[in-house]
């Protein structure tokens, strides 16, 4: 009976073990509720805004460096993980039904260019490749892990690109060495204008303050309403739902699935 008894128990625990395993990010997860690889590189793009926002409240990035502070980088991130993760069921407002995440500014994973065709370092470009003949932009797209996709006519006179970074930098920076670059008359961060929904971060003593807010009423010249879910995540991933304020949100809005 003692033998049943320990297997039973052995059982048990070697399943609670297998409930659980530790991401490459650190994070405890269910394997149930692990977050996909989509979900996952959405977070690693709000932490790396929200730690440069923390660098310049005056929210010009070219000074910056175009690596985001690993350290704050990552605790932002596991901070916002561990709301999406942690079942309450404010959290799941936030990350499921209205899946917020960051404005997109600043610029954290693309650009655009456009250059005079007749520029001989694009030539490759013009024959399909996805290089240049341009040492300046080589060293760039390889420092920075930099992908030069969708080369089309731009018109009579230029032709342009997209530039993708394969993990999220500050671009701006980056995109102000390109703008220095023969041939090329314009880089645009493809930001958008106006206002929309977003997340905000303030460190805390241990851990941080996350506001996540649905604005709404007018956005297109800066949003008038908008409604705010507070939680304080500690450093080692503790969740607490701290208050929910703000403008009330239009009935549409709260049947958001």
């Amino acid at each position: 009976m003692l033998l049943l008894v320990a297997a039973v128990l052995l059982s048990s625990h070697r399943a609670a073990i297998a409930d659980y395993t530790f991401s490459k990010d650190g994070l405890k997860e269910t394997t149930e509720n692990k977050l996909s690889r989509y979900k996952k590189r959405k977070y690693r793009k709000d932490a790396t805004r929200l730690a440069l926002r923390l660098l310049s409240s005056s929210r010009d990035y070219t000074d910056l460096n175009a690596e985001a502070p690993k350290e704050d980088v990552e605790s932002i991130y596991n901070a916002l993980v561990a709301v999406h993760m942690s079942g309450l069921e404010k959290s799941k407002e936030v990350t499921q039904a209205h899946k917020l995440h960051t404005f997109p500014i600043p610029s954290v994973d693309k650009f655009f260019v456009v250059y005079k065709r007749t520029a001989e370092w694009a030539k490759p470009l013009r024959l399909g490749d996805h290089f240049t003949d341009n040492e300046e932009i080589n060293e760039l797209n390889e420092k920075y892990g930099l992908i030069i996709d969708k080369h089309v006519e731009w018109d009579e006179e230029h032709n342009s690109f997209n530039i993708k970074a394969t993990k999220s930098l500050n671009i701006a920076p980056i995109a102000n060495s390109f703008s220095n670059i023969e041939d090329v008359v314009l880089v645009d961060l493809l930001t958008p204008d106006g206002d929309g929904n977003d997340i905000e971060v303030r460190r805390l003593k241990n851990g941080w303050m996350l506001n996540y807010m649905v604005k709404f009423d007018s956005c297109i010249t800066g949003c008038k309403k908008k409604h705010v879910w507070t939680f304080e995540v500690s450093d080692d991933q503790q969740v607490k739902f701290v208050s929910e304020s703000g403008d009330e949100l239009p009935d549409w809005m709260k049947g958001v699935k």
